[in-house]
């Protein structure tokens, strides 16, 4: 198996041995394994398992299969990128987090983030050199990466970054900002680099933010593990550089409440009860979730449009969907308000391991 080259020994499990009880509390706490995988938590369960003798469903273990696959092609498919293209490429979230795990395996990923001074550049770069992309650029036009690469026969993509995803109401640092807190990555590739500790803990916060709203409890280990108690002061002040302080505020205080022994915050008393209880979040729930969101991190001046943006979203057809499709989307939706998001993603045939 190939591994990566650095000696990440200082790098892994910097978070306290109490840090990783807790993870492994919430771990056993879970409902059910749709539950584990709703909060990114499968793999996690299957290495707690096995290490305490406990039986690993095959379910898991196909899961562990998948996970080990995409890790091992990640470092070839990192260094053909690296090889392939000019200027500074940095690594994001999935494999650079992983080294924070006291075991990388356990922290699942499905693509390779990268950030690039020339996006454009990089992409056509990386085409010539015989990555192949998966979708039309036209589909891609005003996203925050361009279209997913891959390589012929690896079963992982790679997405070129403009920036990092956030949530609309979010102001976005430049990449030079960005690339001038890098720091060699993690994984030991010769060139690659990679979002200071603090500053990459605000941009998986702001990630989370943008896609489940203290959504998911993977979201919140990756910015637990990723602040080690020297990097705390740090990204405040960058938190409060950005305007991203209301954000960050929340998403901390709600880490430290699940995973440090804290105080528990407003929104896991209320509408944020399922990290605690580690179930799927019911349809209801998740739709509740977008809009509670904006109310607990925007501030005062992004708040109305914030909300403006959440429901618009809601109410519009995704891309590709015509509107006859959206009304049977949402009226399935109102049929299983109560059933879990899993549950119903099934009946509207999506995979709802995609979210």
């Amino acid at each position: 198996m190939e591994s990566v080259d650095a000696d990440v020994s200082t790098v892994r499990g910097v978070a306290a041995a109490g840090f990783w009880d807790e993870v492994n509390a919430l771990v056993d706490r879970a409902t059910s394994l749709d539950a584990l995988r709703a909060h990114r938590l499968q793999l996690l369960a299957a290495s707690l398992w096995r290490s305490t003798g406990r039986p690993v469903p095959i379910e898991l273990r196909d899961d562990e299969r998948r996970g080990a696959m995409l890790a091992m092609a990640a470092p070839g498919l990192l260094r053909r990128a690296r090889a392939a293209c000019d200027g500074r490429l940095m690594l994001m979230k999935g494999p650079e987090v992983a080294c924070r795990y006291p075991d990388p395996a356990a922290r699942y990923f499905g693509d390779l983030d990268l950030l690039s001074d020339d996006p454009r550049a990089t992409q056509r770069a990386l085409v010539a050199a015989g990555f192949v992309e998966l979708e039309s650029p036209e589909d891609w036009v005003g996203k925050h990466h361009l279209p997913p690469l891959a390589w012929p026969g690896i079963p992982l993509a790679i997405e070129v970054h403009r920036g990092p995803k956030l949530p609309g109401w979010l102001a976005a640092p430049t990449t030079e900002e960005l690339m001038a807190l890098a720091v060699p990555s993690a994984t030991g590739i010769d060139g690659l680099l990679a979002p200071a500790p603090a500053a990459h803990a605000l941009m998986l916060a702001a990630h989370g933010w943008a896609h489940r709203p203290l959504g998911r409890l993977g979201d919140l280990i990756d910015v637990a593990a990723m602040l080690t108690e020297d990097e705390r002061a740090p990204a405040a002040e960058l938190a409060h550089r950005w305007g991203w302080s209301r954000m960050w505020t929340t998403t901390l205080k709600s880490a430290d409440a699940l995973l440090r022994h804290g105080r528990a915050t407003l929104p896991l008393r209320t509408w944020g009860r399922y990290l605690n209880q580690v179930r799927d979040l019911s349809v209801i729930e998740f739709h509740v979730i977008q809009i509670a969101g904006p109310l607990f991190a925007a501030s005062l001046r992004e708040l109305p449009g914030a909300l403006g943006g959440v429901v618009a979203q809601t109410a519009s057809p995704w891309p590709g969907e015509t509107w006859g499709a959206k009304l049977t989307r949402s009226r399935k939706a109102v049929v299983h308000a109560f059933s879990d998001q899993a549950d119903h993603d099934r009946q509207v045939g999506h995979n709802p391991w995609r979210r």
